[in-house]
């Protein structure tokens, strides 16, 4: 049986040989020149006590702003004390500063041919340079999707998708189904692209539009006056289906909370909701649809996540759905001219309402992303520049954080300010935050693992203090199972820097996640590893390999792998997306081939070890 990640051999995932595996396994990490390659404060090290933690109090605040000039071109030589922050009109004191620069090739996984088809997605299944990385989401509101928009709204993910440098992580999921994502901000755009080509847009027609289309719904005579709803025509159900949505963004928020230090930006592929008002007056909402609405504001602005909605349908105005909607409506004739039964003309307060619930969608969508320090993109024809804008603000952004100097209470958005000295310069943040409802849910990690592994296997975007590459090979069946060798090359570099006394002590651990959500293989491993002078100059340079055995069910799954340095405390994680076939054959051989590329080795599967031997 195979996975559907392309067969690994000798030069593995990353083809070994390059220039970017060496430097990976050499351990010769970001290390910037001038401001082409920053390094960013990201908590790696899972062993410190520093991590800002975010409960039912906000006590750190983290803004990352963009600063253009005139001509609109990105500020890159600014300092800290180049700015001042507000906070409800007070000013504050900054905790820290970073400033953020991406250019194409300066990350070396960007300057690597793969030799996979580019169409069909680039597996570059490593951790390296993570906290380096631009961080790009992509929600797909299917709920709020026009069926007749499905293909449109396909192709402007892909676009999206293919517009990306090889070393972007990337994640990809449908409001429609929390299931349906990929394993997390990753590298591997296989599963990205399965999800985009296979969902369909679900979004119901707006009230006065349904009530129009379907006559069975009109205020009928022939029934004195009674009405027969059908599904579609229910608010209830449109509340729910909003609901749905804004949980989905919350969810997405509240799981990059944690990684700090840098811009996450949400491209919102969406048509809107009619479903009430503005964000900022909250309209006719049902309680339920509006507290998930603050909820999500409050986590997407405490994780400083920038929301950029964009509408597949383009530029459109709203006659267009009713012009539209007449070309589908059933025509069962008219009684003495009734209007509502039968007859097509359109009635002023019909009209009214069509262009009141339009409006609502677009104002709802333009709050989003100015609350969230987003652009709004739903009223442009021009994809390459909405796309080019959201890769552009990923680019170039400076983070600065503070800690309040009052509490935040309640449930109104505090208002944020961050100016620059400079003059003749353009800030763009968001607009403020609000106490997040509660701690993020995060994927529950057996407690039989360590708290270092289960930091590290419970996140959304790998961890890269101990750069790692990782293949999963297919050896065989057991009981209706797929068994994998899970190989795993950890980087050399940073584990000389743990050595101590002639010694190395490394700690791993393995899961898997289906489909449904359920956690299986969960398995820990700690190896202490002797090693004098010889033995450490060749850990340095080809770095340390461990191979795993698990078995998998046919369907969609997640694996992932998490290392620890126990003397220095430095981790790594990284996570994988596999979709297993039943009754494909194995590829053993691409496990013997490993023997034609040793390298030190902490630990090997005894299943693995049998089909490695010569």
């Amino acid at each position: 049986m195979t996975l559907r990640v392309a067969p690994l051999v000798a030069c593995a995932v990353l083809c070994l040989s390059s220039i970017a595996s060496a430097q990976i396994m050499s351990g010769m990490r970001n290390q910037p020149t001038s401001r082409d390659l920053p390094t960013l404060p990201l908590d790696t090290n899972v062993a410190g006590e520093g991590r800002p933690t975010f409960r039912m109090k906000v006590t750190r605040v983290e803004v990352s702003a963009l600063v253009v000039d005139a001509e609109g071109k990105p500020v890159r030589d600014l300092r800290a004390d180049d700015f001042e922050i507000f906070d409800d009109g007070r000013k504050q004191e900054l905790q820290s500063f970073v400033a953020y620069t991406y250019h194409g090739g300066s990350i070396p996984l960007d300057t690597v041919e793969s030799a996979t088809d580019p169409n069909a997605g680039t597996a570059l299944v490593t951790n390296a340079w993570s906290s380096s990385s631009r961080v790009i989401g992509i929600l797909i509101d299917d709920l709020h999707i026009d069926a007749r928009r499905t293909q449109k709204a396909r192709e402007a993910a892909r676009y999206l998708v293919a517009s990306l440098a090889p070393s972007d992580l990337l994640f990809v999921g449908l409001t429609s189904a929390p299931t349906m994502s990929t394993a997390g901000f990753v590298r591997d755009r296989r599963r990205a692209l399965e999800i985009i080509d296979s969902f369909g847009g679900l979004r119901l027609p707006d009230p006065t539009l349904e009530m129009r289309q379907t006559p069975q719904t009109f205020s009928n005579p022939l029934l004195n006056g009674t009405r027969t709803p059908g599904l579609a025509a229910s608010e209830q159900q449109r509340a729910m289906r909003l609901e749905d949505t804004y949980e989905a963004i919350g969810r997405i928020a509240a799981a990059v909370r944690d990684v700090s230090g840098r811009r996450k930006s949400l491209v919102f592929l969406t048509e809107g909701s009619s479903v009430g008002g503005a964000i900022t007056t909250s309209g006719s909402l049902s309680g339920d649809t509006t507290r998930a609405m603050m909820d999500a504001l409050a986590q997407a602005s405490v994780a400083d996540l920038a929301i950029y909605p964009m509408n597949p349908a383009g530029l459109d105005l709203p006659t267009d759905r009713m012009i539209e909607g007449f070309t589908r409506q059933i025509d069962i004739g008219s009684e003495a001219g009734t209007r509502g039964f039968g007859g097509r003309e359109v009635a002023h307060e019909d009209l009214s309402n069509v262009i009141t619930q339009f409006v609502q969608a677009k104002n709802q969508l333009r709050d989003l992303a100015a609350l969230t320090g987003g652009v709004s993109l739903v009223d442009t024809n021009d994809l390459g520049e909405a796309v080019d804008r959201v890769l552009r603000d990923a680019s170039d952004y400076y983070v600065v954080s503070y800690e309040p100097d009052k509490e935040v209470k309640g449930s109104k958005v505090r208002p944020i300010q961050v100016r620059v000295k400079r003059p003749g310069v353009k800030v763009y943040t968001r607009k403020g935050y609000m106490p997040p409802p509660a701690d993020p849910d995060t994927l529950k990690v057996p407690g039989s693992l360590s708290p270092n592994m289960r930091t590290l296997l419970s996140g959304i975007v790998p961890i890269d203090a101990l750069p790692m590459v990782v293949q999963m090979i297919a050896i065989g069946e057991r009981k209706g199972k797929t068994r994998y060798a899970v190989v795993t090359e950890t980087a050399g570099g940073p584990l000389v820097d743990g050595v101590q006394d002639e010694r190395l002590q490394i700690e791993q651990a393995i899961l898997s996640i289906d489909d449904n959500g359920k956690i299986a293989n969960a398995t820990q491993k700690k190896a202490e590893l002797k090693v004098g002078p010889q033995q450490v100059a060749m850990l340095g340079e080809l770095g340390l390999r461990t191979i795993w055995c698990i078995d998998l069910e046919p369907g969609l799954h997640q694996v992932r792998v998490a290392t620890v340095d126990q003397h220095t405390g430095r981790g790594g994680s990284m996570y994988l997306d596999i979709a297993v076939d039943a009754g494909a054959p194995a590829n053993a051989a691409a496990l013997l081939a490993l023997n034609q590329s040793p390298k030190p080795t902490a630990f090997v599967d005894p299943e693995a070890k049998k089909l490695m031997a010569p």
